[in-house]
């Protein structure tokens, strides 16, 4: 009798932290919905120019995203686990030659600034923001567009 309560006390548990975990994670979503555009990008010390960065935009509307670079681009879902410190993020490629590729990504966003880090080689996840020269990540930081 013992076991059945522990064991029903433990599915309870479980079941609540999926639903904070759900709860945070329409939460943090909420915050992605929009057209982005670069302010910077830093990958392993070098700044992208200007020019490029202008012709980037992102758009994310619920899990979805698309992903333009002037005429290319790519489209797929945003994964995010708002529970973990720091924030992950999954990008997972939905179409061309990456379709399936998941991206290893962390991310905060405070308003209308978005700020991702991923490592280059994406064999594993950052755990800190960084872009600086040795780092082998890139550091990204979005400006949402107002509509």
């Amino acid at each position: 009798m013992k076991f059945h309560a522990a064991l029903v006390l433990s599915l309870a548990f479980l079941l609540g932290a999926d639903n904070a975990k759900e709860a945070a994670v329409k939460k943090d979503l909420e915050k992605f919905q929009g057209t982005w555009s670069v302010v910077s990008m830093e990958m392993d010390g070098k700044f992208m120019a200007s020019e490029a960065r202008q012709k980037i935009k992102l758009t994310v509307n619920g899990e979805n995203f698309v992903f333009k670079n002037g005429d290319g681009g790519n489209a797929g879902l945003y994964k995010i686990d708002p529970t973990k410190n720091p924030k992950e993020l999954n990008i997972v490629i939905g179409g061309g030659e990456e379709k399936g590729k998941v991206y290893l990504v962390i991310y905060k966003i405070d308003g209308d600034t978005m700020t991702q880090c991923m490592e280059l080689d994406n064999k594993n996840r950052p755990h800190e923001f960084t872009g600086k020269a040795g780092s082998g990540c890139a550091l990204e930081v979005w400006q949402r567009q107002k509509p």
